[in-house]
């Protein structure tokens, strides 16, 4: 039983206290609070109710430890000792088997570590709500559903017939209600009333009891109603910091956003209670669950379980992590012991079915949800996993039936009715189809991108499964989203998704390259590009049946992308090789899904395609397909690398790293001596101005002696040697000018030095105005040769040209620049324009085709294709673009007569 101390002076209190100190609730701020903050605040109300001066000692500890914020000395009582035990969830704790305690607590001991029985036993004589409550889950986790409907029947009838004026009482004949709801199959109808009640627990009867909104929080959850749910979490913990069910919940619903780092503050504050915390392991199982550990996963479940044999969810989770191994006899073991203890049960079939759907793994994922729903057919939970799982996987008439059904069980639950609409309003989309893709739009303007992608997704088809040696067994489907809205919608449950574009395997949703507002649309892009790298996902998640890990996935996909390594990602990954922060085979998984720093998903994003790439380099093309044969078979990482490549993991990365490095000299980005250390030795020249700037200034001199320990130091360096690392904070660098003169001293040194003759350039193209002439041209070309990645020459040297009387000359700079381009045609727009002086249409039709590719919805850029494809006589390809015009500028007749003319062109050439 929840014990709450003096209810009946609480209605002395004067309004002000009670709703003045509560205007800056959480609920009303949670859209400013961090989902997971570190710790709470006691509410100022629940505050000043503890320190009334009319309370006697006793109950000023008894309201201390309902509020959370006791110590040691509040715990006079063994019913408090209890109390803070089970909160702690310390079952080991002798209060909690004092025959002095009062039943229900003990009881809910037991019903939490997994003993229902014994549960059920201690409330023989019990006839208050929450025995009810208590009796009712633990017949239910025994599968003895009538048992259970029965035992919540006083509560119930008592909540309907008569109002219940004590908070708790009325809470958990709530939560007795709740029960009941969901083993009849109604779980929406009573939703409003429930809310409406616990409202009342907690506004009109008592607004410090926090039970109440802790039970409101857990319905608001399992209506997948997280804004709302979260604000109440928010609520409950102000009146009550240390309640673990809150920072529990809390810690779910980070989970449900994929925010690690905010549920792993949850595990913090419920450790924080107890070190041992069952919520705490839960919680950190999960997580690494869905980050596709389940080796370590199960060296947290394993302890907890040992402990605690009988705690439902953790066997749920281990059945699940079972299943993560890829060994169905291992799953299905679990699943027989879950079945052991709780006959029936469904509980275990969905968190397995549920955790499978998110790895992918829709096939086994369909039948654990479906076993979940015909062993409950009234819980909704496994049927909104199946529909959305149905959703992901392509089968949207499945989905459909799925999500209707639990819609008419539930229509209170957000996930379920948003997924609905969104089916329903896919469903009067238009679709096109071809040899191996189906394209589907909503009817209207998108047409005009639509219309253009068969062709361009067949030659992407050919390509990704030439070099994968796989075609999916079905036609995969392209959704076009009309805008950020509703592609946020599409792949809302999905982890590790793009922001234009995600695959869930048989399907890849993608917003529509358009500029806009950026609440709607988030601007131009390569579409092409994008599709190449997301129906790779396709290919190698088809041909390992979803089990290629999350970072070669990204790593394969990217090394498909149609285009060079841009410039900032050499530069990252130069800089990461520098400075030795390159990530192993461990690292590099974590760094998408908890990363350190700003810049780990992008340097594991980039750094997986370095790794395959050396893969293809030095083991052949056909070591990655060899790879994911190995997945394919159901082995992790650990063997599938040795068995496919004949070298060790660790062999493999140590050997990546030695290639990287000449990697990074060809790229240019490893010149010595570095441009630091050059700067350094004029800073540092004046040894003993050096020594008495670095004690001023309290700066490490070790870092001087690194860097001019050849150049400076005959006497006076075993002084700088006596000032150590561990006496002085880092060392700060006074800034130095470096004049012409002096760069040209480096120059005559250090002839062929990219960081020098860079400098160098912008000098001179600063001081000329960038005005062309021939020393300007012969330096960036020498530049361009020393460090072939950077763009900065060719756009100077094609801003030079395109000024000059041979315009021509600016063409392979421009090329270099449009290949690397991913956002705007202005590159390949330019390139159409000298193509079509140079009288080669052929390629000036192909720059032009990029440009529209990049921007489908400009109308100049549509005018320029259909210009050029009429000179080149592709009199079908300029049709597609006059067409185009008319959804675009539908303003404009002249298009529709240039429309029926150019059908006559076609008519009269005979197509």
């Amino acid at each position: 039983m929840q014990t709450h101390p003096r209810r009946g002076w609480r209605g002395c209190l004067s309004s002000m206290l009670m709703c003045g100190l509560l205007a800056s609730s959480a609920r009303a701020q949670d859209q400013q609070a961090p989902l997971v903050p570190e710790s709470f605040a006691l509410n100022k109300a629940a505050a000043a109710a503890i320190n009334a001066q009319w309370l006697t000692d006793a109950e000023r500890s008894a309201m201390r430890v309902f509020h959370g914020v006791w110590d040691d000395r509040d715990l006079t009582t063994m019913a408090l000792k209890a109390t803070v035990a089970l909160n702690a969830w310390d079952f080991d704790n002798p209060a909690l088997v004092d025959a002095g305690v009062p039943a229900e607590i003990r009881a809910e001991a037991r019903l939490r570590a997994g003993d229902l029985q014994q549960a059920i036993d201690l409330l023989q004589s019990a006839r208050t709500n929450m025995a009810a409550r208590i009796r009712a889950e633990a017949f239910e986790g025994l599968g003895q559903i009538e048992a259970a409907d029965k035992a919540v029947d006083e509560p119930v009838k008592s909540l309907l017939q008569s109002k219940i004026a004590d908070a708790g009482e009325l809470t958990e004949a709530v939560r007795a209600m709740f029960i009941r709801a969901r083993i009849q199959g109604q779980p929406g109808r009573d939703f409003q009333s429930m809310m409406n009640l616990l409202g009342r627990a907690h506004q009109e009867i008592d607004r410090l009891y926090w039970p109440a909104m802790l039970a409101e929080a857990e319905l608001l959850m399992d209506k997948d109603n997280p804004r709302e749910a979260i604000g109440a979490l928010h609520d409950t913990l102000s009146m009550n910091p240390r309640c673990a069910q809150a920072w529990y919940q809390l810690g779910r619903a980070a989970l449900e956003r994929f925010d690690f780092d905010s549920a792993g503050l949850a595990v913090d504050a419920l450790h924080r209670l107890n070190r041992q915390h069952p919520l705490a392991d839960l919680l950190n199982a999960e997580s690494r669950l869905i980050q596709d550990d389940p080796e370590s996963a199960q060296q947290v479940l394993t302890p907890l379980l040992k402990r605690l044999p009988k705690l439902r969810p953790a066997l749920a989770l281990n059945a699940a992590t079972q299943a993560f191994f890829y060994q169905e006899s291992a799953m299905k073991a679990a699943l027989d012991h879950y079945d052991e203890l709780s006959p029936g049960s469904a509980q275990a079939y969905y968190e397995v079915g549920r955790h499978l759907s998110m790895n992918r793994q829709y096939g086994v994922a369909a039948q654990m949800l479906e076993e979940a729903v015909r062993r409950q057919p009234a819980w909704p939970d496994p049927q909104i996993e199946l529909g959305l799982m149905e959703l992901q996987s392509g089968r949207d008439d499945r989905a459909l039936s799925a999500l209707k059904t639990v819609v008419k069980l539930d229509p209170f639950n957000k996930r379920a009715s948003n997924s609905l609409f969104l089916l329903e309003e896919l469903a009067k989309d238009k679709q096109i189809e071809s040899e191996h893709f189906i394209v589907r739009y909503q009817p209207g303007v998108d047409q005009v991108l639509a219309d253009m992608m068969l062709p361009q997704l067949e030659k992407i088809h050919a390509t990704v499964s030439h070099r994968f040696g796989y075609e999916p067994p079905q036609k995969t489907v392209i959704e076009l989203a009309p805008d950020h809205a509703r592609f946020s919608v599409r792949i809302t449950g999905m982890p590790f998704v793009e922001t234009i574009a995600a695959c869930t395997g048989p399907v890849i949703a993608m917003e529509v390259p358009k500029e806009g507002a950026p609440s709607k649309h988030l601007g131009l892009f390569d579409w092409p590009r994008v599709l190449q790298h997301e129906y790779t996902h396709t290919i190698t998640l088809g041909q390992t049946r979803n089990r290629i890990p999350h970072w070669l996935t990204e790593a394969a996909a990217v090394s498909m992308e149609p285009a060079p390594r841009s410039y900032d990602t050499c530069l990252l990954l130069a800089r990461a090789w520098r400075e030795k922060s390159l990530f192993n085979l461990d690292e590099i998984k974590w760094a998408f899904v908890r990363p350190k720093k700003p810049t780990d998903r992008a340097q594991a994003y980039a750094q997986g395609h370095w790794m395959v790439e050396y893969m293809n380099e030095r083991f052949g093309d056909s070591a990655l397909p060899r790879l994911l044969e190995h997945y394919f078979n159901g082995e992790r990482e650990q063997q599938a690398i040795p068995n496919a490549l004949g070298i060790s993991r660790a062999q493999f990365y140590k050997d990546f790293l030695v290639w990287a490095g000449t990697q990074v000299h060809s790229w240019g980005l490893a010149a010595t001596p570095t441009l630091e250390q050059l700067t350094d030795e004029l800073r540092w020249a004046d040894e003993e101005k050096a020594l008495a700037m670095a004690a001023s200034q309290k700066a490490r001199l070790d870092v001087i002696v690194d860097g001019l320990a050849g150049q400076v130091g005959q006497p006076g360096s075993g002084r700088r040697q006596a000032i150590t690392a561990d006496r002085w904070p880092p060392i700060v660098r006074p800034p130095v000018e470096i004049t012409d003169q002096q760069l040209a001293q480096w120059i005559e040194k250090y002839p062929n030095h990219p960081d020098l003759l860079e400098l160098q350039i912008h000098r001179r193209l600063k001081q000329s105005g960038e005005a062309l002439d021939e020393n300007s041209i012969a330096m960036l070309e020498q530049y361009a040769r020393l460090r072939p990645i950077d763009p900065f020459p060719h756009k100077a040297l094609a801003t030079m040209w395109l000024a000059s009387d041979t315009p021509a000359k600016a063409i392979e700079h421009l090329e270099f620049l449009d290949i690397r381009e991913d956002k705007k045609p202005v590159y390949a727009v330019k390139l159409t324009e000298l193509y079509q002086q140079a009288g080669d249409l052929a390629k000036a039709l192909a720059k032009a085709t990029r440009a529209v590719q990049i921007n489908p919805y400009s109308a100049p850029n549509r005018e320029l294709a259909a210009t050029v494809a009429l000179q080149s006589q592709h009199y079908d390809v300029a049709r597609q673009h006059i067409q185009a015009l008319t959804l675009l500028e539908p303003d404009r007749p002249q298009h529709a007569k240039r429309l029926a003319a150019i059908d006559k062109l076609i008519a009269d050439h005979g197509g």
